[in-house]
């Protein structure tokens, strides 16, 4: 895994981080760790991608499906089919109301069927709310 701390329009702090784990279909991993704050696990059943927060604050967990985006539709070319890539995106909030952190995660998978795994990659940039 990858973090980075960076400058955030209108002069905020954030971070970014990066993640990426090759799976076995119905095994459950950590694809990112933000210290103190939440650890982002997933698992792949079938077609379906699992997510999972796991919250390491005092404060309450706020979920959100979309990232506020259109839906965008993954389109693939020639040989690059067999790959099935997939996108799914994710927002959350942890902390405590005085100290609310956002996290906006973006997820891709590629499949790759003659080695029976998939690969689970996610971004995420962390920032305060407000």
């Amino acid at each position: 895994m990858l973090t980075r701390d960076l400058v955030l329009p209108g002069g905020g702090r954030g971070r970014v981080l990066s993640g990426s784990k090759d799976l076995e279909p119905g095994v459950r991993a950590m694809l990112l760790l933000a210290e103190d704050l939440f650890r982002l696990d997933t698992m792949i059943v079938g077609d379906t991608l699992q997510t999972y927060v796991r919250n390491l604050t005092s404060g309450e967990l706020g979920l959100a499906g979309e990232v506020g985006q259109p839906r965008v539709a993954t389109t693939t070319l020639g040989l690059a089919a067999r790959y099935a890539p997939g996108r799914a995106d994710l927002r959350f909030a942890v902390g405590p109301e005085d100290a609310r952190i956002v996290t906006e995660v973006t997820i891709a998978t590629l499949r790759f069927p003659e080695r029976g795994l998939i690969r689970v990659s996610a971004q995420g940039i962390v920032r305060p709310t407000g």
